[in-house]
């Protein structure tokens, strides 16, 4: 079942714009995957993060620029690039300094540190209704190169197949 695209994208703003940590996942390029809890700020469905240059999340990025971002009940995938020092971008600094000062503080200007900018592809959210004192679960799967929404009852086990 098609959807609201646009409200959804809206829900997923003011949760990413809310969310101070999250974890990402990425790959090198034989496929060995590592998480990592990153501060995050957006400029829209964009999220940024910085990381030193020398970890192995910004070693995968340059191998292989495909991501994964848990935010709790949503996560979301994207593409990945590094786009310079954190320091050099005044919106990134901004947002950081208003959302978590302590990071800012403590690595936006380390030498070897760079910023990552992550655009995101797509976005699945996990939701419960209530329906007639029924819990209802639902997958919605937001495809934002094509900019289209789907939303998927649970119960429907060939989703899974």
């Amino acid at each position: 079942m098609i959807e609201n695209y646009s409200k959804y994208i809206d829900e997923t703003i003011k949760l990413i714009e809310n969310t101070m940590f999250a974890t990402i996942a990425t790959a090198n390029k034989n496929g060995d995957v590592s998480a990592s809890k990153v501060t995050i700020v957006n400029d829209g469905l964009d999220i940024y993060f910085q990381t030193d240059s020398s970890f192995e999340k910004a070693k995968n990025i340059k191998e292989n620029n495909k991501i994964a971002i848990n935010l709790g009940a949503t996560y979301a995938k994207g593409i990945a690039e590094i786009i310079g020092k954190p320091i050099q971008n005044e919106m990134f600094i901004n947002k950081m300094k208003k959302k978590n000062i302590h990071t800012y503080n403590d690595y936006s200007k380390l030498e070897n540190e760079v910023l990552i900018k992550v655009v995101l592809t797509e976005i699945r959210i996990w939701k419960y209704d209530k329906i007639d004192g029924k819990t209802e679960e639902y997958l919605i799967i937001i495809d934002l190169n094509n900019k289209i929404s789907n939303k998927i009852k649970l119960d429907n086990m060939s989703y899974y197949e």
